[in-house]
């Protein structure tokens, strides 16, 4: 085997002693370069590797000393070793100073041609071998990177092959997209149901199966979701193979990866054209069992408004017209919360501005509750400034307030229930705070349709009351929020939008925070 050639350089100032270190060394494995400055040595070594260097002591323009010294400042050469050329005779402290910039070793002028091939031949080898052992090395790594790379590969092509199977046999619907939103997988239950061929939904071709008056919105909000990296949700209509359209609620998440960057969508389709065709159902009939009901019990309440006024003056058949009176208010209060719930499913959840006090219908409000409350030994405390004016719905803020008043009431176990109001620089706070703790499972559901903050078992109502609440202060522009804990009883707070309102200051805190009962 050929030695590997290696680069040995000698810095010099005197032309006879370069050429007779050149001729020395002129044997094969060295590549020999020359300088005869420290600038010109310090140039090689910008450009190249050296296994050993020959440095004379004595140059003018730096000395060996200084040479050496930056030569070992450098990363890529300060392991390079140093053979100092000195003078015969030299004095020893001056090669206790070659050993302490750096130095391996020195030879004496004139130089021995045998020393000289001896020494530079054993920083040649130790070079060569160094050079094995980072090509080894390098070797190794690479072997290693490929190895997991192939691994990495393996395993995914597994978990690939583990999703497929998995997609092929489940009856949902299942698809998979680019991260630019482009379909470029399709499951078997897939291409069963819309007799699609993979080809035809590839891309955005699986529009091709939505019904044409759901294609336009599903396809704006595909496109939205892809272009936020979003989740995305579209309820649409979807062409069975034999023809037929049926309700799917179609979904999609990004897979991203640790940075963010989104990988591929994974999306599926479900139907649930029955599930709608029942709730339809149960809409319409809440609807018109809502409206057949206010026939009859707006008579009642008329005849018992009658009855109020001519009974004669008996205490127990008043107490029993009122409380058959409350009873009837609440009735009609269940059936407009109904109402409202089939309004709202439909769309038609209508509001009527005007020109209202708003703490003037606090007062009225609370003040139909005062009987009911005095019964129960509850407090109602109102914290209200003297008046604030502003245009919003009369009679669906009396439903809202009433609705959170009958909740804190109902529920309420400790302490009263006190009703504040108060303004920022935006925006109208309403609060309602009484009740019992609300159990933390309940509180994603709480505004929801038919959702509960407590059982039915335990205490009554359908849980539309807050749906209801909730569609009606989102139709003013506002939101409503609680904040419950265990030590302290729910509070309700209504964020109405002030712009519009004409809110009146009150001349003293001590009128605007009056606690006054109702």
């Amino acid at each position: 085997m050929a030695t590997e050639v290696v680069n040995v350089l000698v810095v010099d100032d005197r032309s006879a002693d370069l050429t007779a270190l050149c001729a020395v060394l002129d044997v094969p494995g060295y590549a020999v370069m020359t300088a005869r400055s420290g600038s010109d040595a310090i140039q090689l070594l910008f450009d190249h590797d050296f296994a050993v260097i020959l440095l004379d002591v004595n140059m003018p323009d730096m000395d060996g000393f200084e040479l050496a010294a930056a030569i070992k400042q450098r990363e890529r050469s300060r392991l390079t070793p140093i053979l100092f050329l000195t003078a015969e005779g030299v004095e020893l402290k001056r090669i206790y100073r070659a050993y302490s910039v750096g130095a391996i070793d020195y030879l004496q002028k004139p130089v021995d041609s045998d020393v000289v091939r001896a020494k530079v031949a054993v920083f040649a080898d130790l070079y060569r071998k160094e050079l094995l052992l980072r090509r080894q090395a390098v070797t190794i790594q690479e072997a290693e990177r490929r190895e997991r790379a192939f691994e990495r590969a393996e395993l995914q092509l597994a978990a690939e092959r583990r999703y497929r199977n998995l997609a092929e046999s489940i009856p949902e619907m299942v698809w998979t997209a680019t991260p630019d939103g482009q379909l470029d997988y399709c499951n078997r239950r897939f291409r069963e149901y819309t007799g699609l061929e993979f080809e035809a939904t590839r891309g955005l071709g699986f529009f091709k199966a939505v019904h044409d008056a759901d294609a336009t919105e599903a396809h704006r909000r595909w496109l939205d979701s892809v272009q936020h990296a979003a989740p995305f949700t579209a309820e649409c209509r979807l062409r069975r193979a034999d023809g037929v359209y049926r309700f799917h609620l179609c979904r999609a998440v990004p897979e991203c990866d640790t940075t963010g960057r989104v990988l591929a969508w994974l999306g599926t389709c479900s139907d649930f054209h029955d599930l709608k065709q029942a709730i339809g159902a149960r809409d319409e009939f809440m609807a018109l069992a809502s409206h057949e009901l206010r026939t009859p019990l707006t008579a009642l309440k008329l005849r018992l408004q009658s009855m109020q006024r001519s009974a004669p003056p008996n205490e127990a058949l008043y107490t029993k017209l009122d409380g058959a009176m409350r009873q009837t208010n609440r009735l009609e209060r269940l059936i407009d919360n109904l109402l409202d719930v089939s309004r709202i499913t439909t769309g038609f959840l209508d509001v009527h501005p005007e020109q209202l006090d708003l703490v003037a219908t606090i007062r009225e409000v609370t003040e139909r509750f005062a009987v009911d409350a005095e019964r129960a030994g509850i407090a109602i405390e109102l914290e209200l400034p003297p008046s604030l004016e502003g245009r919003w719905d009369r009679a669906r803020l009396e439903q809202v307030l009433t609705n959170l008043l009958s909740n804190a009431l109902r529920y309420r176990e400790r302490g009263p229930v006190r009703v504040r109001l108060a303004t920022n620089a935006s925006s109208v706070l309403l609060e309602v705070e009484g009740g019992s703790h609300i159990a933390e499972a309940n509180l994603p559901r709480l505004f929801e349709r038919f959702g509960r903050s407590q059982s039915m078992r335990s205490h009554g109502g359908l849980g539309v009351g807050l749906f209801v609440t909730r569609q009606i202060v989102e139709a003013h522009g506002g939101s409503i929020a609680v904040t419950n804990s265990k030590d302290t009883p729910p509070v309700f707070t209504v964020t109405l939008p002030l712009s519009g309102a004409n809110p009146v200051k009150s001349a003293a805190k001590g009128e605007e925070q009056g606690g006054d009962v109702a």
